[in-house]
């Protein structure tokens, strides 16, 4: 497994083979991909979870979570996720990023399952909710043709043995003078052929195809879409008959455990269940409603029990919490925290309500993640003060607490 630049392709949600756009009047236009708007086609809908993700490509799997390959990392465990940043293009063109903030590597990176998970401390909301990975085997995407996107680097067609002999701006990679992608996603039609070292872990595609396409250095860690999940995640390949992508096979299981963890109990809580923690005394309504009735912000800390029946959750979100924002230039902003016994927080990033309003506001935070079985869960918030529309305060909230 190569270590170095390089970027994946996303995955989709919608679509069959059957409807597989054709590529050939495109033939003479590109090298590496029919330049694609995810926004503007009807069909292959999943490309709008495509993200570039350094020198690499995502795919948002849902709001928190990137896949990608293992070996768009190369300091390994030791990177930090902070210095990861996802870019996903809207639909106005307009760009939505988010930083990292956990990094998880497939066990069995060792063992070529070149495969890693990116959790984004903004959650990016996707075009298309959640994405699922193919479940079946290896040997049953043998001759199957599946739909490609990716921020790969363009192919110049000029020989070279070192960056020195390509123009400036170029680099050189597999032999030839490449120019980093101009921001443009673009995509391919490829038939999965068996891999001749290991043909449950990796597949490869027939590279290249009927238009001389193939995957380039940008595509790793990239996806595929047959018409029912992710194929497989891009793993290597050089510049005239060979791209290897690791096979769903051997990565589904540990991606849903980590993405889409067991869920073990959800609650709805009042805001009358939150106890004001800084700044001031709450003041609950007869109906289960926590406001504050100060003329400063207060801090209300609102309890998520933990439960430990069948087996201690270790992950906590709020995917609802409704607040009333009555202020006229401050908001309702609110994190998760966990608070381990020796006193350490492990905190999201605050989310914000947004303008005064007298109905309820609707937020969704990002999870916690905490393995320490006596860390306690936290909603936080922090609510203005009194103000000529009325009170600011909590209605109530939805804990959703799951173990990986």
């Amino acid at each position: 497994m190569a270590l170095g630049v390089a970027a994946a392709l996303g995955a989709c949600s919608e679509g069959s083979p059957t409807e597989l756009p054709s590529l050939a009047e495109n033939a003479q236009a590109i090298k590496n991909g029919l330049p694609w708007d995810p926004w503007t086609q009807t069909t292959q809908t999943w490309t709008r979870n495509v993200v570039r993700l350094g020198g690499c490509t995502g795919t948002l799997l849902n709001r928190e979570w990137v896949l990608t390959a293992a070996h768009c990392f190369s300091n390994g465990a030791s990177t930090e996720p902070s210095t990861i940043t996802a870019r996903l293009t809207l639909a106005d063109g307009s760009v939505a990023s988010s930083p990292g903030v956990e990094l998880l590597f497939h066990p069995r990176v060792p063992d070529g399952v070149d495969v890693a998970l990116v959790r984004l401390a903004n959650p990016i909301d996707p075009g298309v909710g959640s994405l699922p990975i193919y479940s079946g085997t290896t040997a049953s995407l043998i001759g199957k043709t599946v739909f490609c996107a990716g921020y790969g680097a363009i192919d110049t067609g000029w020989a070279c043995s070192d960056s020195s002999q390509c123009l400036s701006g170029q680099f050189c990679k597999w032999g030839v003078c490449m120019t980093s992608n101009d921001g443009t996603l673009r995509t391919a039609n490829f038939t999965i052929i068996g891999d001749t070292d290991d043909p449950v872990i990796w597949y490869q595609f027939q590279v290249p195809n009927m238009l001389g396409q193939l995957e380039l250095p940008g595509d790793s860690g990239s996806s595929c879409w047959d018409g029912t999940g992710l194929t497989g995640v891009m793993k290597a390949g050089n510049p005239t008959n060979y791209n290897r992508q690791t096979s769903a096979q051997a990565f589904i299981d540990w991606v849903n455990s980590v993405a889409t963890p067991a869920v073990l109990k959800q609650v709805n809580k009042p805001g009358a269940a939150c106890q004001a923690a800084q700044g001031g005394q709450a003041t609950y309504s007869g109906d289960g409603e926590a406001f504050n009735g100060g003329s400063g912000t207060l801090k209300l800390l609102c309890p998520i029990p933990r439960p430990g029946e069948a087996g201690f959750a270790d992950v906590v979100d709020v995917p609802r919490l409704f607040v009333f924002d009555r202020h006229p230039s401050q908001d309702v902003c609110c994190h998760l925290q966990s608070k381990n016994p020796d006193g350490q927080l492990i905190t999201t990033t605050q989310v914000c309500s947004s303008g005064a309003s007298s109905a309820y506001q609707s937020l969704s935070l990002p999870s916690v993640y905490d393995g320490t079985t006596w860390s306690q869960f936290n909603l936080v918030c922090s609510v203005p003060g009194s103000a000529t529309l009325g009170l600011s305060g909590i209605q109530g909230y939805r804990s959703r607490l799951s173990k990986r």
